[in-house]
Formats: structure tokens, C-alpha cells, sequence
């Protein structure tokens, strides 16, 4: 039998002891989630700010990478255990476990990576993130986008790939 879903922060010690890769994946994705969620409600992540790892854009919550997995796994270094078993940095493997939550939106290509475009009054920078799918767990409503971002479309063709001498007659 499956044992009822427990809150992940209250198994954060079962986490470092936990050998089993399918436990310890699941517990650390919704233990990451449960961070997120707690980290915004306390405002020790902030939202829409310049240095801020979490935005809103297209209505859409927006986790800048790798920084919001980074701090993630600065603040829960127990994790990095799992990480080095695996050969990877620790919040790489934080990354990785969200991901399969299948919690954010892809793009049409199958990127699971947004990039959205920052404008300011000296310049103009790019992040690049994560769209959250279902934001309501985050928050209860959502805040207003952030005017300084717009998400970047990708289109199916490179504008690499795009040979602009050939244009298309009318």
C-alpha cells in the first residue's frame, strides 16, 4: 500500500537518511515546491524586483534559473549528498527533480527554459526561467506582471536558419 502524501518539510531529515532514488526524487521536488510556496509567504523571496529569482509575467509565475534553484540548495545542503552521487552540482540536481513534477510549460519546440527580455532605463538583459503551468499553489491571487519583462516566443525555426533574401511574394 502507498502511504498517505506527508508534508515534504517535515521530512527533510528522512530526505538526507532516504537511499531510495524514486522517494528521495519525489520528497525533494515537493520540497522544493513547499520552499518556494514558504519562501514568497514570508517575502524571503521577493517577486518582480530587480534582483528578485521569482517574477510574474504573461500571467504566469516565472523562476528565474539557475538562481532560484541555487538558493534552494544553499539554504537545504543536504541535498548536496544526492547531487555528488550523481555527478552534478547540487542545485542542478534540485532542477531536475522539479522538472519532473511537470509543473511548468514548455514551449512549442519542447524547451522546458523561458527567456524573457528585461528592460530598464540604463539597459536591457535577458533571463532565462521557468513558467510555471499552475501557479495557484504559490499564490492565492496572482500578483500584477512585472512591466519590465516580456516573455520571448520561440519560434520553430532558428532566426539563424532564416535566409532573409528569400521573401515571399503576394
Amino acid at each position: 500500500s502507498v502511504p498517505a502524501k506527508k508534508n515534504p518539510m517535515a521530512t527533510s531529515t528522512q530526505l538526507s537518511r532516504d537511499e531510495s532514488n524514486g522517494i528521495s526524487t519525489q520528497m525533494s521536488a515537493d520540497h522544493f515546491v513547499t520552499w518556494l510556496q514558504q519562501a514568497i509567504a514570508s517575502r524571503r523571496l521577493v517577486i518582480n524586483d530587480a534582483k528578485a529569482l521569482v517574477h510574474i509575467v504573461a500571467d504566469a509565475v516565472y523562476l528565474v534559473s539557475p538562481g532560484v534553484f541555487q538558493r534552494y540548495a544553499q539554504e537545504h545542503t543536504q541535498i548536496a549528498d544526492y547531487a555528488k552521487r550523481e555527478e552534478m552540482a547540487d542545485w542542478q540536481w534540485a532542477q531536475k527533480r522539479f522538472e519532473k513534477l511537470h509543473l511548468h510549460r514548455k514551449q512549442a519546440n519542447g524547451l522546458n527554459i523561458w527567456t524573457c527580455e528585461v528592460t530598464g532605463p540604463r539597459k536591457s538583459r535577458r533571463l532565462h526561467g521557468y513558467l510555471l503551468e499552475r501557479w495557484q499553489g504559490v499564490f492565492g491571487e496572482l500578483p500584477p506582471n512585472n512591466p519590465y519583462l516580456t516573455l520571448q516566443e520561440v519560434a520553430f525555426q532558428s532566426p539563424m536558419q532564416v535566409d532573409a533574401s528569400k521573401t515571399l511574394d503576394v
